[in-house]
């Protein structure tokens, strides 16, 4: 099975100057845990991600004011993405790998084309890893540091 079968295509994303608060919004209005961070309006190249994990550890806890900050202050860099012609397999595989539960699927200019979540793959992939994906990503990782 293909990435693009089972994948949330289009999702709303927040371009690097927009304020967290905006994210967090997206979050809430659209019951997603995930929004991808693009270059521009014109410019839907991927570069980032912000969670919700991020907005509290990056900017609730040290007391940021969210109407203020940019996503750019507060997204993840580091970005393991796959494309929509991948086999869900390899997604899987991806997500064990670096203990991920989304990743973003983008074109070959890295640009963003949806995101595949894990409760994607159990619910339309019916995969028969499920359990031992889960496991994977839920290993500890060790101490977080900021």
């Amino acid at each position: 099975m293909k990435v693009s079968e089972i994948m949330t295509a289009a999702p709303t994303c927040c371009c690097r100057e927009e304020k967290a608060q905006q994210a967090a919004s997206i979050m809430r209005n659209l019951n997603v845990g995930i929004v991808p961070i693009i270059e521009s309006e014109t410019d839907e190249t991927l570069i980032g991600l912000v969670t919700d994990r991020d907005l509290c550890l990056r900017i609730v806890a040290l007391g940021i004011d969210p109407t203020v900050a940019c996503v750019e202050s507060c997204m993840s860099e580091e970005i393991i993405s796959c494309n929509a012609d991948d086999n869900v397999e390899k997604v899987v595989a991806l997500m064990q790998k670096h203990q991920i539960r989304r990743v973003p699927v983008v074109d070959s200019q890295n640009h963003i084309e949806g995101i595949v979540s894990l409760a994607d793959i159990t619910v339309r992939a019916h995969e028969q890893d499920i359990a031992e994906t889960i496991t994977e990503i839920s290993e500890p990782a060790g101490l977080f540091h900021l």
